[in-house]
């Protein structure tokens, strides 16, 4: 078992928004060795000015997510996109970040089965454009689950694998699987340690909702609601078993919190005491 400050691959998101917003949170997870993930979608100069000042030199275990509504992978076709990647890639590794996020598209890909194989292809393609610019900067991206099922994303995954594309992993986001999925958590966790066993590293995208719409909510604000009990994505699970299997399972991933960052400190903290009880409950019963 750990102390919740040894969870230190478990953080905060922040986005390169509105600096007074997110400086608190920033600087205190400076200060706890926290990991952080910083989302590059709005681009405000004083923010990036902030993020240049204090990120270079940090020990912190950092990551940054790619504007996946204009650079997501299946927009990669357009050279000047890939300009603008690249500067993001630059960003990213000035800050000290050893990986990126990003989406496969900004919307939803068609389910038509006569399609399937036009759209494999395309993303196969658009992938190798990514990997080469991966391999050239040294940073690894990780896709994210957003609208698709499972096997969707094991046939991207496996066209990964196929095509030796090295520099490619996985991001699962939990809010986008309860509400775009129709597969139980449990399926995802299988998932995951295939992906696992095969090498891919993993990332965690933690937050929750009414199962209505991608809402990310903290699981403060849903314990609050009565949400965090078990439903049908969970099962046989409650989401704070759930978190802890996570943990369990992929202890070496990174895990972070995508809520709002005036709620985000709570929220941890809360989530990291309930995976430290259930450890010392299961290790009660185990003995």
């Amino acid at each position: 078992m750990k102390a919740a400050n040894h969870y230190l691959n478990w953080g905060y998101k922040v986005f390169d928004r509105r600096r007074d917003e997110i400086e608190p949170l920033l600087l205190q997870a400076l200060q706890d060795s926290r990991a952080i993930e910083i989302g590059l979608y709005a681009h405000d100069p004083a923010t990036h000015d902030l993020l240049d000042s204090l990120l270079p030199g940090s020990e912190c275990p950092l990551n940054t997510h790619l504007d996946h509504r204009r650079l997501n992978v299946f927009a990669l076709d357009d050279e000047d996109l890939i300009s603008l990647l690249r500067r993001q890639i630059e960003n990213s590794l000035l800050w000290g970040a050893s990986y990126g996020i990003n989406h496969l598209s900004a919307f939803t890909l068609t389910r038509r089965p006569e399609y399937q194989e036009a759209l494999e292809r395309k993303l196969t393609e658009q992938l190798r454009i990514l990997n080469r610019l991966c391999r050239e900067y040294q940073f690894p991206v990780h896709i994210e689950n957003t609208y698709h099922e499972i096997d969707f994303y094991r046939r991207i995954m496996l066209s990964v694998e196929r095509e030796e594309l090295d520099q490619l992993h996985f991001c699962f986001d939990f809010g986008h699987a309860k509400v775009w999925s129709m597969r139980p958590l449990r399926a995802w966790l299988d998932f995951l340690a295939e992906l696992d066993r095969t090498g891919r590293r993993l990332h965690f995208h933690l937050h929750t909702n009414r199962g209505l719409s991608d809402e990310h909510l903290s699981f403060v604000d849903a314990e609050w609601m009565d949400l965090c009990h078990v439903d049908e994505y969970t099962t046989p699970w409650n989401s704070f078993k759930a978190l802890a299997i996570l943990e369990q399972r992929f202890p070496q991933a990174r895990k972070v919190m995508e809520v709002q960052p005036s709620e985000a400190r709570e929220n941890l903290q809360r989530v990291l005491e309930e995976i430290e009880r259930i450890a010392r409950r299961d290790a009660l019963i185990s003995a």
